[in-house]
């Protein structure tokens, strides 16, 4: 297992009047170390820097990159100012940043893309919780488009990119900014996912960075129409970034395994082996205490059912070889292991040796059609 490293980075005190009149979240990186910190949540080794010079989080930056494994999971947050100059190159603002000399005073997107693309690392995430604006002064013509295009300076190989929005949210007139500040809201719901759960969508008790960015792009649209945020990834698999710390058994499980009605506790072995199938450690664990329970039912059809399910998703111990017998007899007879009519798929149908007739259920002893004990 590879190392989680994590590297927050938080400017809202600038030397620039301009830019310190802006309203920006003091706490934003805080509440997020505090969640990714959080050894059942996600357990990021965590370092935060907050109103640093460009030159400070540079250096930072170099050595959170420097000397990583493939297998390690980097995470680089901003939350702050995104400035850009008249020719339409991105900045990140420090706490030392001049509107008039971004290219000797804040970090260029082109340096951090440059300290991404050396590291080998298979899972860089890069999270930008910023507002952008123009830096250009009043009455000067911007060459620029209003866009950002955020993601396509940061594109590479083992990357995803979540930016909280992509389009300038402020003007400048002199060093009167006109604007409200939004960033806030995309951290707020960035924290509420991890930390509560609610960012599991598919219910396996882990948060992958899709579920993450779905959640929050969700709820940032609905409370503000006007943001947009947005993703880009080039990655194999999926970046598991916390785990559900208040997962619980689906409520429509709950309700079948509890329902006085033998077909009701039926069906819900098929959810119980889907969840086993998808879920991490912590689920598979509480399923297979769900189907030993049912495996005990009063209705010997559920029992019968949940006891094939237990076979097929447990690890059968191997049996001893035959004395005497040949590696081609041995191979025969444990290919024919598995009981008639015993379906070793998990996901698969029931055992037929119990079939039910709509309208009906009936036990092996139940030849003429008599309902079976429920």
């Amino acid at each position: 297992m590879g190392r989680r490293l994590a590297l927050l980075i938080a400017t809202y005190d600038y030397q620039d009047t301009g830019l310190r009149r802006l309203t920006a979240p003091a706490h934003d990186a805080e509440a997020l170390a505090a969640v990714l910190r959080d050894p059942a949540i996600a357990g990021f080794e965590v370092t935060t820097l907050v109103n640093e010079p460009h030159h400070r989080v540079g250096e930072a930056i170099g050595d959170f990159y420097r000397d990583r494994r493939r297998d390690d999971l980097t995470l680089l947050y901003f939350t702050g100012h995104g400035l850009k100059d008249d020719d339409g190159r991105l900045y990140l603002a420090m706490t030392n940043t001049r509107r008039d000399s971004l290219l000797f005073t804040a970090l260029s997107a082109e340096q951090i893309d440059q300290a991404m693309e050396g590291c080998v690392s298979r899972q860089k995430v890069l999270v930008l919780g910023c507002c952008y604006s123009g830096a250009f002064p009043a009455g000067r013509l911007a060459k620029a488009d209003a866009g950002v295009h955020a993601l396509e300076r940061f594109q590479g190989r083992g990357r995803t990119v979540l930016t909280a929005s992509d389009a300038t949210q402020y003007s400048f007139e002199g060093n009167q900014p006109q604007g409200q500040a939004v960033q806030s809201v995309f951290t707020r719901y960035l924290v509420a996912g991890l930390r509560d759960g609610s960012a599991d969508l598919d219910g396996d008790g882990d948060i992958t960075l899709d579920e993450l960015y779905s959640y929050v792009h969700d709820r940032v649209v609905d409370e503000m129409p006007q943001q947009r945020p947005k993703k880009q990834d080039n990655v194999e698999g999926r970046t598991v970034i916390a785990a559900n710390i208040n997962w619980k058994l689906p409520a429509y499980l709950r309700n079948a395994i509890g329902s006085p009605i033998a077909h009701d506790r039926l069906g819900a072995l098929d959810g119980l082996a889907h969840l086993h199938r998808i879920g991490n450690d912590v689920v598979r664990g509480a399923v297979l205490d769900e189907i030993r329970g049912l495996a005990d039912d009063d209705s010997r059809l559920v029992s019968a059912a949940a006891t094939a399910r237990l076979q097929s998703v447990l690890p059968q111990p191997p049996e001893p070889p035959l004395p005497g017998a040949s590696p081609a007899q041995e191979c025969r007879r444990t290919s024919h292991a598995t009981a008639p009519g015993v379906h070793a798929d998990a996901a698969g149908p029931l055992p037929s040796r119990f079939p039910t007739v709509p309208g009906t259920l009936r036990s092996p002893l139940s030849r003429r059609g008599r309902p079976a004990r429920r």
